[in-house]
C-alpha cells in the first residue's frame, strides 16, 4: 500500500498505478482516472483474483465507493496494522538505519471509535462529501462513529435545518453530551482511547521527577494538562489564537504553566530564552516542525518527544534532530485511525553524550 488510500500496482505497460479500492497481492481490472505520464491514478472496476486479506467493507457507502473517509475498509484489520507498521519501518530504514521501531500499538476497536466528526449539510440533509467531489450524500448511520455520536445524528439534522449549506462539527464529550456547532470539536484525537495511549507514551518518556517542559503545538492541551497534573512545569506554544485562549481557560491554574502564541511561519524563536528546559514535547501538524529544529536544540533539553501524524515529515525532522546532537531512542507507531491509512507515531530522542578521547 502507498502512504495514502491507494494500493500500488503495475500496468501492463510497466507504469506505476495508484489504485483506489485495491489490496496487495491481488489481480484487478481498473479504470484510469488521471494520467500523469510516469504514473496513473485509477480505481477498481473488477476483482479477478482477490487477495487473502480482502474483505467486504462493513459500510455500504464504502462498498459503493461513494465515501472516501475510510478507504481501507476492504482490508482486514490485521493487514491494516501490518501495512502501517511496514510504512514506519520503511521510512526509518531510509532515513535512520538501525533505529528501534516497536510493533504497532492497536488501542482501538476497528469500528465505533470516533468521538468527533465534521458533517456536510444541505437542505436538511446531513452526511459526507462524495469522494473527490464537493457533492453531499446523506447518511442514516456511520459505523466508524462512536454509537453515542451516531445516535445523535437526528440532533445534528435538527441543529442545521434552518442554516445555509455548509459544514458542521459534532463532538461527544466524556459525560455523554454531544455538542453540535461550528466550533464544537476542538482539535483532539478522534478517539479517547487513542488519546490515552499517546498521553501514556509521552508521560512514560518524561522523568518521574518534576521537570521543565517546553511544549510546541500544544493544541487544546492533550499533553499539557496531563504533564501539569504530574507536576511538570510547562511552557506551552500554540499557533492558533482561539486555541491559546481555550487552553488558558482549560489548563489547571498553576504557577508552573504559561502559554504563548507560536508563530508557525518562522518557528518559536523565543525558545532562546528557555536554555534550561529539561524536555521538549511537540505534536506538529502534517507539515512537521522543520523551522523549529535548531530552536529545540538550543533549549538544551535532554529529551525530545515528537508526536507525529505524518511519517514523511517525522523522519525528515528526526534526521534534523540527529544532526543537532540527538539520538533517536525509539519509535512507536500507534493505530489511532482504523480503516484509514493514517498512523500516529511517538518518537523519543535523547541528547547525545559527548565522548572524550585521550
Amino acid at each position: 500500500m502507498s502512504n495514502g488510500p491507494d494500493a500500488i500496482a503495475r500496468l501492463p505497460d510497466g507504469r506505476v498505478a495508484f489504485v483506489f479500492g485495491a489490496a496487495p497481492d491481488e489481480t484487478v481490472e481498473v479504470r484510469i482516472l488521471s494520467d500523469h505520464g510516469s504514473y496513473v491514478r485509477a480505481h477498481v472496476t473488477s476483482i479477478l483474483e482477490p487477495a487473502a486479506d480482502r474483505r467486504d467493507p462493513p459500510c455500504r457507502h464504502a462498498r459503493d465507493g461513494v465515501c472516501g473517509g475510510c478507504p481501507w475498509q476492504h482490508l482486514t484489520d490485521a493487514r491494516q496494522h501490518a501495512e502501517k507498521e511496514a510504512l514506519i519501518r520503511r521510512e526509518a530504514a531510509r532515513h535512520l538505519p538501525g533505529v528501534t521501531v516497536h510493533p504497532i500499538l492497536t488501542p482501538l476497536p476497528p469500528f465505533g471509535y470516533r468521538r468527533r466528526a465534521r458533517f456536510g449539510h444541505r437542505d436538511g440533509r446531513v452526511g459526507y462529501r462524495t469522494r473527490g467531489t464537493h457533492s453531499l450524500f446523506a447518511i442514516e448511520q456511520c459505523p466508524i462513529l462512536h454509537p453515542d455520536l451516531e445516535a445523535a445524528l437526528p440532533s445534528v439534522r435538527l441543529a442545521v435545518r434552518n442554516r445555509p449549506s455548509g459544514n458542521v462539527d459534532a463532538m461527544l464529550f466524556p459525560d455523554g453530551r454531544v455538542r453540535v456547532g461550528d466550533e464544537a470539536a476542538p482539535f483532539a484525537q478522534p478517539s479517547a482511547d487513542a488519546e490515552a495511549a499517546l498521553v501514556a507514551l509521552v508521560l512514560a518518556a518524561l522523568p518521574e521527577r518534576p521537570v521543565r517542559v517546553v511544549e510546541l503545538f500544544a493544541g487544546a492541551g492533550t499533553f499539557t494538562v496531563p504533564m501539569l497534573t504530574r507536576g511538570h512545569r510547562v511552557d506551552a506554544y500554540e499557533g492558533d489564537r482561539a486555541t491559546v485562549a481555550r487552553l488558558r481557560d482549560t489548563a489547571p491554574k498553576a504557577r508552573a504553566f504559561q502559554v504563548n502564541l507560536l508563530k508557525a511561519d518562522r518557528g518559536p524563536t523565543d525558545l532562546l530564552h528557555f536554555g534550561d528546559a529539561d524536555c521538549v514535547v511537540l505534536d506538529p501538524p502534517r507539515a512537521g516542525a522543520l523551522p523549529c529544529i535548531d530552536a529545540i536544540a538550543r533549549t538544551g533539553a535532554q529529551t525530545v518527544i515528537y508526536v507525529s501524524c505524518d511519517p514523511m515529515t517525522l523522519f525528515r525532522d528526526l534526521k534534523g534532530l540527529t544532526a543537532a546532537g540527538y539520538d533517536v531512542e525509539s519509535v512507536q507507531p500507534v493505530d489511532a485511525f482504523p480503516q484509514t491509512p493514517h498512523v500516529e507515531t511517538v518518537a523519543v530522542c535523547r541528547r547525545r553524550v559527548a565522548t572524550l578521547q585521550g
